[in-house]
């Protein structure tokens, strides 16, 4: 089986724990861009909207993905300005963190160097939001990953 962001006729809204992922990781880039140390400016909004806790793992999720990162990740898609296949990645790879971690590494391939060290994280990432009422789907395809501009994204 093969694992993909969902790109299909079948979309689903993102789920709210989803969302608020989201918001870090462009949180995090935005603040990364015009600051080193972008912890305390991202971890403060997202502990108010979830906890610390997950404010905290997030921290120290985004912080490993940065050290075994290939390349810079994209944020957002360039051709549709909606979600980034590299988002995608990280989102779609958290939220099989916890029943299907090796899955979650494969797709991360593309994107870093240790998935391994990222999908421990992630597992705990994910137990966090879930812990608050913001749990992460499992979601897999049986296609390879791709953004198809001719179908509709979950933007």
């Amino acid at each position: 089986m093969s694992l993909s962001p969902t790109t299909s006729h079948e979309i689903l809204a993102p789920a709210v724990g989803e969302r608020l992922l989201l918001g870090a990781i462009r949180d995090w880039a935005g603040a990364r861009s015009t600051d080193s140390r972008p912890n305390r400016r991202v971890a403060q909004p997202l502990a108010c909207k979830s906890s610390d806790r997950v404010a905290g793992l997030f921290i120290a999720w985004m912080q490993t993905v940065e050290a075994a990162l290939r390349r810079p990740i994209q944020i957002r898609c360039p051709v549709c300005g909606g979600i980034s296949t590299d988002e995608q990645r990280l989102i779609v790879s958290c939220g099989l963190a916890g029943t299907a971690s090796a899955l979650g590494e494969e797709l991360l391939k593309p994107l870093l160097t240790d998935g391994r060290s990222v999908m421990v994280l992630s597992r705990a990432l994910n137990a966090a939001l879930r812990a608050e009422g913001y749990p992460l789907p499992v979601r897999l395809q049986n296609r390879p990953a791709e953004h198809q501009v001719s179908y509709p994204t979950v933007h």
